[in-house]
């Protein structure tokens, strides 16, 4: 049963949230039970919402580490359940209405919703079936109510998957294609 697994993922994740929030702002030497920064101390940076900043197919094969370092720590946590064990999944969603998916210690899928404003993949959250299809081409498959995209490999294939509800683009999924 994979509950051992994700139980033992989040309560490392809540561990390293903790551990950052106590760790001292100005790199000084002391106690964890003494967070409060210097006088002198510059305040710490604001998280940058990590999809304007990067495209989505670079976030996969990051670490828990890499995404804290740099993206900082997530508005929430919480599991998804899958069809099938294998499908279980660990969610770090982001304010920005952004969400990593992890397998183990790495992101393996992220996803934006029909709320998230910047552009993905040279689209827009709301643009059309065919204005998609003229910035991305023709899709590797398509049912109807989503549309897959082979994007260039890393390694590992990766693929994109966008949704549509009424013909408007309201979902989109990068995620290594070889899970």
């Amino acid at each position: 049963m994979k509950i051992a697994p994700l139980a033992l993922f989040v309560a490392l994740c809540a561990q390293a949230l903790f551990a950052q929030q106590l760790a001292p702002a100005d790199g000084r030497t002391g106690t964890s039970r003494d967070p409060s920064p210097g006088p002198d101390a510059a305040p710490a940076p604001a998280a940058k919402p990590f999809p304007g900043h990067t495209s989505l197919p670079d976030l996969l094969g990051l670490t828990l580490a890499e995404v804290f370092s740099t993206y900082g720590p997530p508005e929430e946590v919480f599991p998804l359940r899958g069809d099938s064990a294998w499908q279980d999944d660990v969610v770090f969603y982001y304010p920005d209405h952004s969400y990593l998916f992890w397998f183990r210690d790495r992101v393996w899928q992220v996803r934006v919703d029909e709320r998230f404003g910047d552009p993905v993949l040279g689209v827009t959250i709301g643009e059309s079936m065919e204005e998609v299809e003229q910035v991305l081409g023709s899709p590797f498959h398509a049912d109807g109510a989503s549309l897959i995209f082979l994007l260039p490999d890393r390694g590992y294939p990766v693929r994109a998957r966008l949704f549509f509800e009424s013909d408007r683009l309201t979902d989109v999924y990068v995620y290594r294609g070889d899970f």
